[in-house]
């Protein structure tokens, strides 16, 4: 993964150790034997423990994962931190809180977010997403143990917890789950062919990176091109036809001409799709299409399939992080 993209983003902040939210046999108690085959397992364990340590984290990893607030932490208790999980396109995220020590005083709690968040915008989009955003996070609060589960709608999930005092915080377990019709994707910041479908429902789909990148078609077959053609049939009326747009044919601007189906492509400073510069919208069928490369100058990168339900539609797009070159002849750029 490109950390220091990812992380020129999100920032990094305080230190923190949640070894008292580890289960009870691996505290100062424990034996201290070497030649103890339990202690040896414990520590096999322990291992595959991920503490959190910044107030802002992404990673890829699964397992355990511990935070408790220290007097060490770089941040003041109360702040709202982030854990932001991502894992392959065609992967989910199952989270399972296992234990919670968060006060709801002062606005303390722990949320699982289906998606991430950033300055207050969203990826998967609202507009982009099958539930409203109220049911997209789940909160909780106080002092128990628990067993709640959460199923991320895509490859990128996020726990914001806030925790007003300090020897609190919590422990959850991650795992990452096969996704067999992958829509929404945040991509990880490595050159690669990303395929968009529909799967012949009525849905948003999209592939966002998190720093500005060139785009390629590498092949399309979106909905219908509708075009206009004078017919002087039975009355002098003009009448209006609708077609399939020949085999091989890329029609440009199938936003403006009101088509119903179409691909984006285009970049915004924020997550939320309903801010982005737009620098094409195309539609059609073909392999292989003769289109040149978009390069968007965005920190926020997007190519949207916008699918009405009548079509089963599909694109494939090679997206890789754009060169000094590129940038230098964008096709979007966004405001600084």
């Amino acid at each position: 993964m490109n950390w220091t993209l990812l992380v020129a983003v999100i920032g990094c902040c305080s230190s923190c150790f949640a070894a008292s939210l580890l289960p009870h046999e691996q505290g100062k108690n424990a034996p201290s034997s070497p030649a103890d085959p339990i202690l040896q397992q414990t520590r096999q364990r322990r291992d595959a423990y991920n503490i959190i340590e910044d107030c802002m984290t992404v990673t890829s990893k699964d397992g355990h994962f511990y935070y408790k607030a220290s007097p060490k932490d770089e941040v003041e208790p109360g702040t709202t931190c982030g854990l932001y999980l991502i894992t392959d396109p065609e992967r989910i995220i199952e989270i399972e809180l296992i234990h919670v020590d968060v006060s709801c005083e002062n606005g303390g709690l722990i949320s699982v977010v289906d998606g991430w968040e950033l300055n207050g915008e969203f990826f998967p989009s609202p507009e982009d997403h099958h539930l409203p955003l109220e049911q997209r996070i789940k909160s909780e609060c106080g002092s128990h143990q628990t067993s709640s589960r959460y199923l991320s709608s895509q490859n990128a999930a996020l726990i914001q917890y806030r925790v007003p005092r300090l020897g609190q915080g919590f422990s959850l377990r991650v795992n990452y789950v096969k996704n067999p019709q992958p829509c929404n994707i945040l991509v990880e910041g490595t050159s690669y062919v990303y395929t968009l479908s529909n799967h012949g429902r009525r849905l948003n789909c999209s592939v966002t990176t998190l720093f500005p990148a060139s785009i390629s078609l590498v092949s399309l077959d979106v909905g219908f091109t509708e075009q206009r053609r004078l017919s002087r049939l039975s009355s002098p009326r003009h009448h209006l036809i609708t077609h399939r747009s020949p085999p091989g044919e890329i029609v440009h601007n199938c936003e403006e001409k009101e088509m119903s189906d179409f691909l984006q492509i285009g970049g915004s400073s924020g997550l939320d799709t309903a801010n982005m510069l737009v620098s094409d919208s195309v539609c059609g069928a073909a392999r292989e299409p003769k289109t040149t490369e978009e390069t968007i100058a965005c920190g926020i990168t997007t190519v949207r399939l916008v699918s009405s339900g009548r079509h089963r539609n599909w694109a494939q797009v090679s997206i890789r992080p754009a060169e000094d070159e590129d940038l230098s002849l964008a096709n979007v750029m966004c405001p600084a």
